[in-house]
């Protein structure tokens, strides 16, 4: 008997504790998906356990008349379809081909990071254990939560998670993000206005072209008549240097007096 404080174990543990193989198969899921550790491994493992023993149990009791057996395997498959665990129309067969993997890809964790809310598993269950995840609108802080397949469409962050704003630097950098930011630049780019250069005007050369003449008519065309040799022009006259202004002239009667004196 279980109580409040110590409530019932939820999972089964294996047989032999220190399997290799096991181990090492558990320990790429874990990595795969994000998980805390082997628990919630042996978690998935005993949900999907008990389904398929019972499955084996109506399988072999199919061929009785009893009509509880059908309403029994119609409630499993239709609990299992609303899980999305199963898709519609399936049967108690495909109950035993199902793996571990089906039923973690239905954790609240991974769907969170199939959705595009974050941009690891590992970041998905941060987000999901400091309440930034609601689900119809209702906070949700167990990253093992089971998403039936009608709430798998209303995941989003709570209404005062600072992650409602696009530009917030834990967001992931979808590609929905990018095409948003990236839509006004390129309207701008497309709006500008490109110079277009005016064709030129085609001149009745470039569509008649010119004639040629032959050669012999050339010849006969009269040539204007030599110019006559010009003659050099004449040299023009030396021009005498001019006195300087400043130079004092010279007294010719002075110039008389030291003759006669000599």
């Amino acid at each position: 008997m279980s109580s409040q404080k110590f409530p019932r174990k939820k999972y089964e543990t294996p047989m032999h504790p220190w399997k290799e193989s096991r181990i090492k198969s558990e320990r790429e899921l874990i990595k795969k998906y994000g998980l805390k550790n082997h628990k919630e491994v042996w978690k998935a493992k005993t949900y999907l356990g008990k389904h398929r023993e019972q499955a084996r149990e109506l399988l072999a009791k199919v061929g009785m008349s009893n009509p509880q057996i059908k309403k029994e395997s119609d409630q499993l498959l239709l609990h299992l379809t609303r899980m999305g665990i199963l898709s519609m129309g399936a049967s108690l067969d495909d109950v035993l081909a199902l793996d571990t993997e089906t039923v973690l890809s239905r954790r609240l964790q991974t769907l969170v990071y199939l959705k595009g809310f974050s941009s690891t598993p590992y970041q998905a269950r941060q987000l999901i254990s400091h309440g930034h995840v609601a689900l119809k609108g209702r906070k949700v802080t167990v990253p093992g939560y089971m998403v039936g397949k009608e709430e798998e469409g209303q995941i989003q962050y709570t209404i005062r998670s600072p992650l409602n704003e696009i530009s917030h630097p834990a967001r992931p950098k979808t590609d929905v993000y990018k095409t948003e930011m990236s839509a006004p630049v390129k309207t701008m780019v497309e709006e500008k206005p490109v110079a277009t250069v005016a064709p030129k005007p085609e001149t009745s050369s470039a569509l008649t072209p010119p004639v040629m003449q032959p050669a012999a008519s050339l010849a006969e065309v009269p040539q204007p008549p030599a110019a006559p040799p010009q003659e050099p022009a004449a040299k023009p006259a030396e021009e005498k240097p001019a006195k300087h202004p400043d130079k004092p002239k010279e007294h010719p009667k002075k110039e008389k007096k030291t003759e006669e004196g000599a």
